[in-house]
């Protein structure tokens, strides 16, 4: 089981004036309204996947070489728990479990099947297992009777589940951008949105044949675009016939969907805003359904679509859209962001000598410093398209020594040559600031594979230990300076916000706590009766 480390945040004066190279500078008046909170993001908010082309066979050379036990791999991986680990993708709809690839022709597939061994399946479900995390395994549903799923390949994968006790660990997703079937590069066969809804309910009919897998979650339909108008035919018509059945509607988002992506391309700001576009015509599709309040992730996600751009994707370029999109997405009320991928492929945050590359390091920055309660953030000073960017949460509280009631926010500063000077209005106004300032590390600088917290590199010293957490200590009611092409988290300790309170937190969670009240001769009395606590008589 994996243990909860306790960080402690060293901070120590800083004098930014001395630190940055005076350039142009612009003022930006930041205002966080503190008084409600406008969404409440999953503890398993940073997510990822381990994409199933790894078993293709031009790619079967690096999945069998690669340690799943590795001390090394376990450590940076157990740093995000609790999360979901998601293997699907493109080829997960070409998958066969334990079986030889001739047999495909008895299923009614369209192409040569990619094999995954029982052994394949074991690498992962322990991998999730001892780093605290849960499996979300795609299932294929292009094994087709004339018109509805066969799962008859995927029952013989449930079985083994349930014999090896792994249904415990794993939850479910059946069909991979399903609007693409009918793309002629793909020879897939077509499904109708309405039959995909009735798949998703066999589905759940088959893990409740089973005692220790019907209480596993199952998310879909994993549209590649809500902004498409087929995409939207099936998120809506899944959301009305199996809304019930599945925890999570997902949808998936890159912005750039073009390879050969350029520089500019990664810190143009227009890019910035196509994400906001793709949430709101998902909230759109599903506003009109039975289920218009089903939580919404991003299932799949990175920068550029397809095949990434090399020495650019997992680069310190790559951040600035990524550190957006977790800004973005919780701001505009979606649950969990999952990242393509964790290991394997030119995005992915974890290298295939087990390196973190520089996204890694601020999805772990951000699942120590990100509570989950968010909150409105205005900004004046900037341009009708900004590329200084600005977000908040509570502070997360648990494991660290910042206590209930801080809040943390993150910035980004996409310009080349413009110095953005952050001034907190309001109750942030006159607070003292723990300062986490990230820029690129090497002389590659943008196209950098290293990053620097507040001037010191981050690595992982040995297998098993990773840096501390050090923080610059700004004085009350600072200005901070944000240099170009930097982005930085920024911890208010003492900002005591009733929203980030403990009483806030857990009366926010209907599931652990009911609050009663009653009327007594002197005073109202107030009971918090918890599901987690004990009474002894």
């Amino acid at each position: 089981m994996h243990s909860m480390v306790l960080f402690v945040v060293v901070s120590f004066p800083l004098n930014v004036e001395s630190v940055f190279a005076s350039n142009e500078t612009r003022s930006v008046q930041v205002e966080i309204d503190t008084k409600v909170s406008i969404n409440r993001v999953d503890d398993t908010f940073i997510g990822f996947t381990i994409d199933a082309g790894n078993l293709n066979p031009d790619n079967i050379h690096w999945w069998r070489k690669l340690n799943f036990s590795s001390p090394k791999l376990l450590t940076l991986v157990s740093e995000f728990s609790p999360t979901v680990l998601r293997f699907g993708g493109l080829e997960a709809d070409w998958l066969m479990y334990n079986r030889a690839a001739n047999v495909v022709s008895s299923l009614n597939m369209t192409r040569k099947a990619t094999v995954m061994t029982w052994a394949d399946m074991k690498k992962l479900v322990l991998l999730a297992r001892a780093t605290g995390n849960r499996l979300v395994f795609g299932l294929n549903i292009q094994t087709r009777y004339v018109k509805q799923w066969n799962p008859t390949n995927a029952i013989e994968l449930l079985e083994f589940c349930s014999q090896m006790g792994y249904c415990k660990d794993i939850d479910w997703e059946l069909g991979n951008e399903p609007e693409n079937f009918d793309d002629p590069d793909r020879n897939q066969a077509k499904i109708s949105p309405d039959q995909i809804g009735e798949d998703f309910l066999m589905l759940n009919k088959l893990l409740s044949n089973y005692d220790n897998c019907r209480h596993s979650a199952i998310y879909g339909p994993d549209i590649g675009s809500s902004t498409s108008a087929e995409g939207g035919k099936i998120l809506a018509s899944v959301a009305n016939m199996a809304g019930n059945v599945l925890k999570a509607l997902t949808f998936h988002h890159y912005y750039i969907d073009k390879t050969g992506a350029s520089t500019e391309d990664y810190l143009n700001a227009s890019y910035f805003s196509n994400l906001e576009s793709a949430i709101d015509s998902a909230k759109e599709r599903i506003s009109s359904t039975k289920h218009p309040d089903i939580p919404l992730w991003l299932g799949e996600t990175g920068d550029v679509n397809g095949a990434s751009t090399a020495n650019m994707s997992g680069r310190y370029i790559s951040g600035f859209l990524w550190l957006d999109k977790l800004g973005l997405s919780a701001a505009k009320g979606l649950k969990a962001v999952v990242r393509q991928t964790l290991i394997g492929g030119q995005s992915a945050l974890i290298d295939e000598d087990i390196k973190p590359n520089p996204d890694y390091w601020l999805s772990w920055l951000h699942k120590k410093l990100v509570g989950s309660r968010v909150f409105a953030v205005r900004l004046n000073g900037v341009t009708a398209v900004p590329t200084t960017r600005v977000y908040a949460h509570c502070t997360r509280t648990e494991g660290s020594s910042y206590q209930p009631g801080a809040v943390t926010a993150f910035a980004l500063n996409a310009d080349r040559t413009v110095t953005s000077m952050l001034k907190f209005n309001g109750p942030l106004g006159n607070q003292e600031i723990d300062f986490y300032l990230i820029e690129a590390d090497g002389p590659d600088k943008l196209l950098s594979k290293w990053v620097k917290l507040n001037g010191v590199r981050l690595v992982v010293s040995d297998d098993n230990t990773m840096p501390r957490l050090r923080s610059s200590r700004l004085s009350p009611g600072s200005s901070v300076r944000l240099p170009p092409l930097t982005m930085a988290y920024l911890v208010f300790p003492n900002a005591r916000i009733q929203q980030c309170s403990v009483v806030a937190s857990l009366l926010s969670n209907s599931s652990s706590v009911i609050l009663s009240w009653s009327l007594h001769p002197s005073n109202f009395l107030f009971i918090f009766v918890c599901s987690w606590c004990t009474y002894a008589p």
